[in-house]
């Protein structure tokens, strides 16, 4: 074996190849059959595309129109088109030679009249453009330009779709005196499989007379002891304004008279009251104060009285006081003021939105994931040790959990301690449910019926297409069918899979709204019945625990991000990654904290050296926790044990860590963190992250989904989309808040007098 070794390693020195010992003799050699067979895979691949599409719709319909017309007998001499040299060519004149020297050597008359009262519109303009292309017509030849060919880079992953040019396509049509014959070029995708294995979905031009099913009968047929065929073809065609699109556009534009209405009338009540200083009135009496003791969502469980004054009454009476519930002026001036409540904390502000970060950073590798062309470069930079922190980005949204229950338990205890232990459960209830659900119903009409509409691409529309064929799904049809679940919160358990959800990252806040449903029962125990209330809190640590213990166990859990078989079930299984009763610990341990905060008011003395050890243990914890599966990729995955160890309490211990540095930083112990997270530049980004959290997936699937070209990774590139990515969710954000958001919350405080009822 040395000996090999020693001869692989002379042999390729020519070719840079360093091979020290043995392994890297076996990797060698594993590359060199690997390219061998992707090569032979290639060969195959263009075969495939070359008989079943190309042959069919670049010049089977002209020689099925010279068998209509005089031909001579066939002769032994006849030969066949070279299918390989058409699809291969890259210059225009070689290709009309090529059809053309095949077409004249086995037809006499090409007619210039025909009669094709049998045929449909579709074959009728398909035979119109072949005679084109024979004649060396502009617009047929950049047809077939466009069509997807055998990119570069299959070595690299680069197989699952050839696009080709999605604009080139669309921009070609037929223009003569004859309208009749006229058509303009349609862009579809027609889907290659082997048996039962996928290969490349192949983009191709036509003209707009031919239908999924026109093409289907065209390509459909499979060939004669061949395993090829073309299993479907989707056609781009944008969809009519559905009733229900026309529908959300007049809501939209009542919102946007309501707004323009409730500005000049704010304008001008400001005018009437300048003397009185009308502004800060109207401002602090009609907006509710979205501040920073809010919920990770922006949601206080009781009404905050530290703004309230004397109720003004404007001209129009109550009509002018819903008119100033929509002022651009004042919901967008509670947005971006910058003071809070002396009693705020204020660190978790930056918590708050740096979590929604790294939720964003994680979701723009995942959505742009099949999209890349240079696939196989993910295997080697999941790798990377410094990667780890964006593969496991999940623990971001547990962060939310802990928010959520800290800021609950937090601010209900200090209610309930300002009233006598007196709290309004209904309203508990029906403000957090009205706090949340408009802007949440409005974000998913919005993203049913009209993103559709916003762009277009070679795969834009099967993914947002309203009305897709039988038998197939897109993200409109899952929410037509599954928007109530949302509604009711209840879309973590029904429809039982992620991938079934109307907006499935929304399983997140039905989640965290079934936690505040319980969280009642533990805050008014602690409250009351302390040591109750730590058993009862314990029981629901306790059965987290466990269900999380034996989903892992059952499902035999593997830790690396991606499965080694179909079937092998990993972290992010529905099953642990979604379900309430495996996600409740962070939650708890917010609760915990924010009892623990309530009863020592922030007020806790601790020498400095405990306070370091804190710091310590915080941060090896969550380096375990985030950097803990590297080995995965590096020959050396968790054992059965420890991957159910790992399952079960990696996110418990994410959120005592993350606990630690709320409390340091609470309490004064903080330092430069507490500085970092505190800062004022926070403020306005967390009252506006519940709209980004809803906003940013579709922002990116409209973006990566409406390109024309596969995505050719690199660091950079996607560094790039990261930061356009929030740039622009956190733009749409502002405008959703301040249109829709922020006008409910105010109609609400207006509408239900809150102040008195809870």
């Amino acid at each position: 074996m040395l000996l090999v070794i020693l001869m692989l390693a002379v042999g390729c020195q020519g070719q840079q190849h360093i091979i020290k010992n043995e392994a890297d003799a076996m990797k060698f050699i594993a590359k060199q059959r690997y390219v061998n067979s992707y090569q032979a895979k290639a060969e195959e691949l263009q075969a495939a595309v070359d008989e079943l599409i190309l042959e069919p719709l670049m010049y089977s319909e002209v020689l099925e129109l010279t068998a209509l017309t005089k031909t001579p007998e066939p002769t032994s001499t006849t030969t066949n088109l070279p299918t390989t040299e058409v699809a291969n060519v890259t210059d225009f004149s070689t290709l009309v030679t090529i059809v053309t020297n095949y077409t004249t050597r086995n037809v006499t008359e090409i007619p210039t009249t025909m009669t094709t009262k049998h045929l449909s519109k579709c074959r009728k303009d398909l035979r119109t453009f072949q005679l084109d292309l024979l004649k060396e017509e502009h617009y047929a030849l950049m047809m077939i330009d466009s069509y997807g060919k055998l990119p570069p880079g299959l070595l690299q992953g680069d197989i699952q779709y050839w696009f080709g040019l999605y604009d080139e396509c669309l921009n070609q049509s037929r223009k003569i005196d004859n309208e009749q014959d006229n058509f303009k070029a349609e862009y579809c995708i027609a889907g290659l499989y082997s048996g039962t294995t996928k290969l490349p979905s192949i983009g191709i031009c036509v003209p707009d007379s031919c239908s999924d099913s026109d093409l289907m009968e065209i390509l459909g047929s499979k060939k004669p002891n061949s395993t090829l065929f073309v299993s479907y073809v989707n056609c781009n065609q944008v969809p009519e304004y559905s009733a229900a699109a026309i529908i959300c556009l007049i809501f939209l534009s009542f919102f946007g008279l309501m707004i323009i209405s409730g500005t000049i009338y704010d304008i001008w009540q400001r005018r009437q009251d300048s003397h009185q200083n009308g502004f800060e009135r109207l401002a602090e009496d009609h907006t509710h104060s979205v501040n920073a003791t809010s919920t990770t969502n922006g949601t206080t469980p009781y009404t905050d009285t530290s703004h309230a004054s004397v109720k003004i009454r404007t001209s129009l009476g109550l009509f002018g006081d819903i008119l100033l519930c929509f002022s651009l002026l004042i919901n967008g001036g509670k947005i971006l003021k910058t003071k809070q409540g002396e009693q705020s904390l204020g660190a978790l502000n930056g918590i708050r939105v740096i979590s929604l970060w790294w939720v964003m950073l994680g979701h723009t590798y995942v959505f742009a994931l099949t999209l890349f062309s240079n696939s196989t470069k993910i295997i080697e930079v999941l790798s990377r040790f410094t990667f780890q922190a964006v593969g496991n980005a999940t623990f971001s949204v547990d962060s939310f959990f802990f928010l959520s229950g800290l800021l609950v338990t937090y601010l209900t205890l200090k209610y309930l301690q300002k009233h006598d232990g007196k709290l309004n459960w209904l309203m508990f209830y029906v403000h957090r449910y009205l706090r949340l659900t408009p802007v949440y119903m409005m974000v998913i009409f919005i993203f049913t019926t009209l993103t559709p509409y916003f762009a277009n691409g070679p795969l834009y529309q099967s993914v947002f297409d309203p009305n897709p064929p039988p038998g197939v799904e897109s993200q409109a049809t899952y929410c037509q069918k599954y928007w109530w679940t949302n509604l009711l919160y209840i879309n973590n358990l029904y429809p039982s899979g992620l991938g079934e959800e109307c907006l499935a990252w929304s399983w997140y806040l039905a989640n965290d709204m079934q936690f505040y449903i319980i969280s009642p029962f533990v805050i008014y125990l602690l409250y009351h019945y302390f040591f109750v209330g730590v058993v009862f809190w314990s029981a629901l640590l306790i059965a987290c625990f466990g269900s999380s213990i034996g989903i892992s166990i059952k499902l035999d859990i593997y830790t690396g991000l991606i499965p080694q078989t179909p079937d092998q079930k990993t972290l992010g299984s529905d099953e642990l990654y979604v379900r309430p009763w495996t996600r409740i610990s962070t939650y708890l341990v917010g609760m915990a904290l924010g009892y623990i905060l309530y009863k020592y008011k922030g007020r806790v003395r601790m020498p400095r050296y405990v306070a370091i050890m804190g710091w310590m243990a915080a941060t090896g914890i969550a380096l375990a926790v985030v950097y803990g599966l590297y080995g995965n990729f590096h020959g050396d995955p968790l054992n059965k044990a420890a991957s159910v160890v790992y399952a079960t309490f990696s996110r418990f211990s994410w959120a005592v860590a993350l606990a630690w540095v709320a409390f340091a930083c609470v309490t004064g112990y903080g330092g430069p963190v507490n500085s970092l997270l505190s800062w004022s530049f926070w403020i306005p980004l967390s009252r506006i992250n519940y709209c980004a959290y809803l906003l940013h997936p579709i922002i990116m699937f409209v973006f990566y989904y409406s390109l024309p070209n596969m995505i050719y990774f690199t660091d950079l590139l996607l560094v790039y989309f990261f930061i356009g990515n929030i740039v622009l969710s956190y733009a749409a954000a502002f405008i959703l808040s301040v249109s829709i958001e922020a006008p409910f919350m105010a109609l609400e405080k207006l509408l239900l007098n809150r102040d008195k009822s809870v």
